[in-house]
């Protein structure tokens, strides 16, 4: 089987490494599989490509510059896999599923599922990268991340907590520092369920997020392997609870990393092999 992954490749060296298409690529190779990946910005980009030549092909999260081939006459079987609809909406998305004639449209955010497009295919973490590593816990509370709408509870965190904001921190230094916390916290941007959940369990780390249903059939189950809140009030005693029970910190440690095994590339992967064989 030979699949081609299509993506844009990373702009910053810092984290290029951890793009979903390299992540997707590493997954495919545990399970024996050749894929290729392609799009602007990699070496092999002014290469001609027989897009006919592939068994299955993957189009990922691309910026919509308008150097993305158009695979509407390619009898290959397509999917387009949308990553930020809670972002950009699903606008750009459904138009490039209808100018590429793909076979199915997978949304990351669960909500943008419907009758017509029935396939949730959630972010995931790539464990080759990502894991827990032996540091010193230097902070009570952290946030890897960008700012965006979260002004507001990182000035909250500030000042109950011995907290640190990374902010732009990418690549192997993001794995570092989420792992220098004792306690990472999380926001999601609006109703997705972002990759700093699924890199903060993979480095058996306790997150602290706000609730979504989607968390359910993840398998995020509170005050277990995560914990959840749903308010300003909630946020601060819980983690203020979680922090003055060290036993809590450990278990929630320990069931993360094992929740975090379901949420691999390489279970990504697996699942796009089972997409790909309910298409035939």
């Amino acid at each position: 089987m030979k699949i081609l992954i299509i993506q844009e490749n990373g702009r910053h060296n810092a984290n290029r490494h951890f793009r979903e298409c390299f992540c997707l690529q590493r997954g495919f190779q545990k399970l024996g599989i050749e894929s290729t990946v392609w799009g602007l910005g990699h070496e092999n980009f002014n290469s001609s490509l027989n897009f006919n030549d592939y068994d299955l092909i993957i189009n990922l999260e691309n910026y919509g510059n308008g150097w993305e081939p158009n695979l509407s006459n390619v009898k290959s079987k397509k999917l387009l896999w949308s990553i930020d609809s809670h972002v950009r909406g699903e606008t750009p998305f459904l138009n490039e599923y209808s100018r590429g004639k793909y076979d199915l449209l997978l949304h990351s955010t669960k909500d943008f599922v419907n009758e017509k497009f029935k396939t949730w295919f959630p972010n995931a973490f790539d464990d080759t990268l990502i894991f827990p590593i032996e540091t010193e816990k230097k902070y009570d509370v952290g946030f890897c991340g960008s700012l965006l709408n979260r002004q507001n509870y990182i000035s909250l965190l500030y000042n109950e907590f011995n907290f640190k904001y990374d902010n732009f921190v990418i690549g192997d230094k993001m794995v570092e520092a989420i792992n220098s916390y004792k306690v990472h916290w999380n926001r999601n941007l609006s109703n997705d369920i972002n990759y700093r959940n699924f890199e903060t369990i993979g480095c058996g780390v306790p997150l602290v997020t706000n609730y979504n249903y989607q968390y359910d059939e993840l398998g995020f189950v509170d005050g277990e392997n995560v914990i959840f809140y749903r308010n300003d009030i909630e946020m601060i005693n819980s983690i203020k609870t979680l922090l003055n029970n060290q036993e809590m910190i450990n278990n929630i440690s320990k069931n993360s990393i094992e929740l975090s095994k379901k949420h691999t590339y390489f279970e990504r992967s697996k699942l796009v092999l089972e997409i790909y064989r309910n298409l035939n």
